[in-house]
């Protein structure tokens, strides 16, 4: 099992494909085509109305971070608002998008969290946890060449194996895990309350 933990000094800024903001790539997979990746997990500022990028053959969830709220109108589907407290919010990226945020303080965007893979050879699940008091246990995929990460967005978080190895993760960074020898790990919150995002990245 690898474990690498990631800060900002690792992340790398881009502007969005169709040049209406601008991504941060917390980590990828990268491939030799248009999209460039295999599979990629980034966060990104919104902060005015405007469409989404469109990425054809590949799946997406999008999930809050902070600063507000953000409706989505995807082509086919009703209207749906996320919030931080609504569940990761999957979508094609071949498909029609458009956003329109609510800012919670005005000139202050809100940052999202985005987990795309390439349909035809991965899958991805992501999930948020608000970490306060009692600790969370986190499924790990055992596949080979599964991926696992975790990208702490507020306070501090502590991961727990099996083995009894500990590691801390926080704000801000994230920690990446290759080759799990675990199933599951538990998250403790180091500082109250911890947020948290939980991704895992297999191939089918």
């Amino acid at each position: 099992m690898k474990l690498q933990v990631l800060g900002p000094a690792d992340f790398l800024k881009m502007p969005w494909k169709n040049g209406q903001g601008v991504t941060t790539e917390l980590a990828v997979a990268r491939r030799a085509d248009d999209d460039g990746f295999d599979w990629r997990i980034s966060t990104a500022t919104v902060a005015v109305p405007g469409p989404f990028s469109v990425f054809s053959g590949i799946d997406r969830s999008l999930a809050i971070v902070r600063g507000g709220t953000l409706t989505l109108n995807v082509e086919g589907r009703p209207d749906v608002t996320l919030t931080t407290r609504t569940p990761a919010y999957p979508f094609a990226g071949e498909l029609a998008v458009s956003s329109t945020p609510v800012l919670e303080t005005a000139g202050v965007p809100i940052d999202d969290f985005n987990v795309m893979t390439r349909r035809a050879e991965w899958q991805h699940t992501l999930v948020q946890h608000h970490l306060d008091g009692a600790p969370v246990t986190w499924a790990l995929p055992v596949e080979a060449d599964a991926v696992a990460f975790l990208y702490c967005a507020n306070g501090q978080v502590r991961l727990t194996f099996g083995d009894g190895q500990t590691v801390s993760v926080a704000e801000g960074h994230a920690l990446r895990i290759d080759g799990s020898d675990s199933k599951a790990c538990e998250l403790h919150a180091d500082a109250n309350p911890a947020e948290v995002f939980l991704t895992t990245l297999s191939r089918r």
